[in-house]
């Protein structure tokens, strides 16, 4: 039974690949933004468009389709590293692919008694049709079932390993250059990653991801460069103007210590906003008027029409290099994403020495 689900797995994967393949013929095999050459697909008057002004112009709606061919391609690569893994320790080990799925699903099967009798109780209203001593045999069957699977994705991670398998499909990315200059900004400004952060002071879940940003910082140090944009969203009433506020204590040079009060206040109002500029020392007649300036207002919106043309409507979202993250995530799945862009970059610069 077991060998039959994992065949029909390796089945859907391999027809998957076929797919993507025959996508391939039609769609370019470079799908990411950047990194096509820039042609030119129109002429104005001597004025030349370029095939990345045009993407970049639809950005929020190429970016969807790209990552669903990604979607495909990544999951028939995954079922073609696969099948030649398979091939190759099959031949070493003289057996057919099909007994060497038997193979990997061998191991240590230990269901107890405690378990079977935990699962039952837990789940009495399901097995109510049931005899219970079908429904305690086909709970330990599919406990059996579970362990086979066990030793069977633990079998192929040593195969993986054991082969020294390297993914290097490239994800999709935005065409997204941050302004680092226009931004507040932490970190090195050359350094191989950039992360960009569309926030909203009132967001509970962007308070929460402070920590981890904070932890990303000092974990890369001259690696990382963070760079801060507005995104306050409509049902934050006070959140606009917190954006506007933090921006003021920008132009005092004390964004950073703002935005770290901001985020622990437990309101928001102008009465806040003013009592936050009056503890870090601002100059308030300069902060209130700006409050009240436009300067404050456009900037704000600068970052919000920055967001709605790349198609970010939550917060908090990340790019990272180009590669969007939509939402809060924990330390250790940001770190992953930063080392995979560090390696990417460090690949990438040593492609391009003499």
């Amino acid at each position: 039974m077991i060998n039959r689900a994992i065949s029909a797995v390796l089945h859907q994967s391999y027809l998957a690949a076929a797919i993507v393949l025959a996508v391939g013929l039609g769609v370019s095999s470079k799908p990411c933004y950047g990194q096509t050459e820039n042609k030119v697909v129109a002429t104005v008057s001597g004025s030349s468009i370029t095939q990345d002004q045009l993407d970049e112009s639809i950005s929020s709606q190429l970016l969807p389709l790209q990552q669903q061919l990604y979607a495909l391609r990544k999951t028939a690569l995954e079922n073609l590293v696969l099948r030649t893994l398979f091939e190759r320790e099959a031949k070493q080990r003289g057996v057919t692919i099909e007994e060497l799925r038997h193979q990997l699903t061998e191991g240590p099967i230990q269901v107890s008694e405690g378990q079977v009798e935990t699962l039952f109780a837990e789940n009495a209203a399901v097995f109510a049709s049931m005899s219970p001593d079908e429904a305690r045999e086909r709970i330990r069957l599919d406990l059996m079932n579970q362990a086979r699977m066990k030793n069977y994705r633990e079998a192929v991670l040593k195969l993986k390993e054991q082969a020294h398998v390297q993914i290097v499909l490239e994800e999709p990315r935005l065409p997204f250059n941050p302004n680092i200059a226009s931004s507040p900004s932490l970190g090195n400004k050359t350094g191989l990653v950039t992360i960009t952060e569309f926030s909203d002071f009132q967001c509970p879940y962007c308070r929460g991801s402070q920590q981890v940003t904070k932890r990303i910082l000092k974990e890369f140090g001259p690696q990382v460069r963070l760079v801060f944009k507005n995104l306050p969203l409509d049902i934050h009433t006070e959140a606009f103007g917190a954006a506007r506020a933090a921006f003021c204590a920008g132009e005092q040079d004390s964004f950073w210590q703002y935005h770290d009060a901001l985020f622990i206040a437990d309101v928001m109002s102008l009465e806040v906003f003013n009592k936050i500029a009056v503890n870090q020392n601002l100059n308030m007649p300069k902060f209130s008027a700006c409050l009240n300036a436009e300067s404050s207002r456009v900037a704000v919106m600068k970052d919000m029409q920055e967001a709605k043309r790349l198609g970010i409507a939550g917060t908090p979202s990340y790019v990272v290099n180009g590669k969007l993250i939509r939402g809060a995530i924990g330390f250790e799945e940001f770190k992953a994403v930063i080392e995979q862009e560090i390696l990417l970059a460090q690949n990438t610069l040593r492609t391009k020495l003499p």
